[in-house]
């Protein structure tokens, strides 16, 4: 095994880790996220500016867009299939979107994270 095989899997995250159970990229320490879509200042055991490295502005509308549309075509899908009541489709959305969109952001955020964090020679 090469060094850098092991250096890249050794005591690190990868993007599900860092996604869903906020593990930092560096040392797989939890904390990663401040809010459900936003990452920390920084890692609080190696002290990874996490912050520094997370992607904002125009970038995001890239993956918001495409998963609105998927949500909207699934509620259309849904309410063909289906016809439940008004409450409850606001009941079932009012869950579900929130939730699909916080999930693709924070998958999108950790790719983004750990490609940056890669190319800087962090990782």
């Amino acid at each position: 095994m090469s060094e850098g095989d092991s250096r890249n899997s050794k005591g690190q995250s990868g993007i599900t880790a860092t996604a869903l159970f906020g593990l930092c990229p560096c040392c797989g320490a939890k904390g990663a996220w401040a809010t459900p879509g936003a990452l920390a200042q920084r890692c609080g055991a190696c002290g990874l500016e996490l912050e520094r490295h997370e992607p904002r502005g125009r970038g995001m509308y890239l993956v918001v867009l495409p998963v609105t549309v998927l949500l909207v075509l699934a509620a259309l899908k849904l309410d063909e299939v289906v016809q439940l009541p008004v409450w409850a489709l606001i009941a079932l959305w009012g869950v579900v979107v929130p939730l699909v969109v916080t999930v693709a952001l924070r998958f999108a955020k950790a790719a983004a994270l750990i490609a940056r964090l890669d190319k800087e020679g962090l990782l």
